[in-house]
């Protein structure tokens, strides 16, 4: 895909509105406003990184991390996604020995087959479902499936934790960034160029604290564009999601 850079969208930007290059640190300082802004919810500018876990599974999030898009592990020239597991606790406990902080780590010799037994509210056998006449109706129930290992975003702490049975010593984070490491080189969707002109244009008006200014109505109109655009929603996709939403009944 072709790609455009702040660098020149800045350029273009001082051509068409004539203004001299020494602008140009001014117009940047914009364009990069801008970028950050869209990228919360618009553009969407995802980094990936190959991080390293400590000895507790657990790792720092990037200084710019919002929002994870993808967790994996590297699998020979692919990735192997990994659920969220929300049951992981982001209780941390203090070492006096290191007098570091290290995730929390249960029993592991609980068996819960065995100890869970006695209580008549936890059923770990299988059993079928039957009618009012005790014949078994063909349900199965009592065994459950999904993935076991996985992780959990802990934003308060900044840290990503994954269960205590990951024994890779790194992982694949895809994550979508607050836009404080953007430069005049990060590569932009060129579908953007015209809405970050029109905030370059509103900020440098004398509106720019307006968001009812012309000018500042220019951009937001810009900005739902923009939205428009990078859906990938078409006709045909819009009408087999309303079909297959439609349930035929018979009625009384």
């Amino acid at each position: 895909m072709t790609t455009t850079t702040l660098d020149e969208i800045s350029n273009r930007w001082l051509l068409e509105h004539g203004y001299p290059k020494h602008y140009y640190i001014d117009c940047l300082l914009q364009s990069a406003t801008c970028l950050r802004e869209l990228n919360f919810d618009t553009l969407k500018i995802v980094n990936t990184r190959n991080l390293p876990l400590d000895n507790t599974a657990s790792c720092e999030l990037p200084d710019d991390f919002v929002e994870d898009v993808l967790v994996g592990i590297p699998f020979g020239q692919g990735i192997i996604n990994l659920p969220k597991q929300e049951w992981i606790t982001s209780l941390r406990l203090h070492d006096a020995t290191t007098g570091q902080f290290v995730p929390y780590q249960g029993n592991s010799n609980f068996n819960i087959n065995v100890d869970l037994a006695n209580f008549p509210l936890v059923g770990w056998t299988f059993f079928w479902n039957v009618n009012d006449y005790g014949e078994p109706t063909g349900k199965f129930y009592g065994q459950h499936g999904g993935i076991v290992s996985g992780y959990k975003i802990l934003k308060q702490q900044r840290r990503i934790q994954f269960s205590e049975d990951f024994i890779n010593s790194n992982f694949i984070l895809m994550y979508i960034g607050d836009g404080t490491s953007i430069d005049n080189a990060t590569q932009i969707d060129p579908q953007a160029f015209m809405t970050i002109d029109a905030f370059i244009s509103w900020k440098k008006s004398p509106n720019r604290e307006n968001k009812d200014s012309p000018e500042g109505r220019n951009f937001y109109n810009q900005r739902r564009l923009l939205v428009a655009r990078l859906s990938d929603l078409d006709i045909d996709t819009l009408k087999n999601i309303i079909r297959q939403n439609f349930h035929a009944s018979i009625k009384n």
